[in-house]
């Protein structure tokens, strides 16, 4: 009996360090975007800490870099996938927080997917992706500045 669960407990493990491992190797596509990623905010903005990342697919890809400079300033980096489009950098205080705009925004969704920076027609905003009542997806988009509401997409 005794050599049947320490079978049994290895058996897990191993099945364990499998998802593990397949997890890990997952993560990786997005752990490699967000240092290319850093590494370009570095050089347009100058920062030295990066605080958040996003990856935004929407008419136009960027990823979007939120961090510190040497001066404690803490500035949101725009990075378009496009070569002839060049990064954008704004003073994040100066824009809408992820819980202003989830204020703003005042819906009591089932379950809130992702918020994230994104940016279309030259626009900074907010995505807001979340699961309605009826397991839908939706999409609402926001100026990153201002608050005000740009668009959505409803019952995906």
């Amino acid at each position: 009996m005794k050599k049947w669960l320490i079978g049994t407990a290895v058996a897990l493990l191993f099945v364990a360090g499998i998802i593990a491992g397949a997890y890990m190797n997952a993560l990786g596509p997005k752990k490699d975007a967000a240092q290319d990623a850093f590494r370009a905010a570095k050089e347009a903005s100058g920062l030295v800490t990066m605080d958040d990342f996003f990856i935004y697919n929407g008419k136009d890809s960027y990823n979007v870099v939120v961090g510190k400079t040497a001066g404690g300033e803490k500035q949101a980096v725009w990075l378009p996938n496009d070569a002839n489009k060049k990064p954008f950098t704004a003073n994040y205080d100066a824009g809408k927080s992820k819980n202003e705009i989830l204020k703003i925004a005042g819906k009591n969704p089932k379950e809130i997917i992702s918020i994230k920076l994104g940016m279309e027609n030259n626009t900074p905003l907010w995505e807001i992706t979340y699961l309605d009542s009826s397991n839908r997806y939706n999409y609402d988009y926001y100026d990153f500045k201002t608050g005000e509401w740009l668009k959505y997409y409803r019952s995906i």
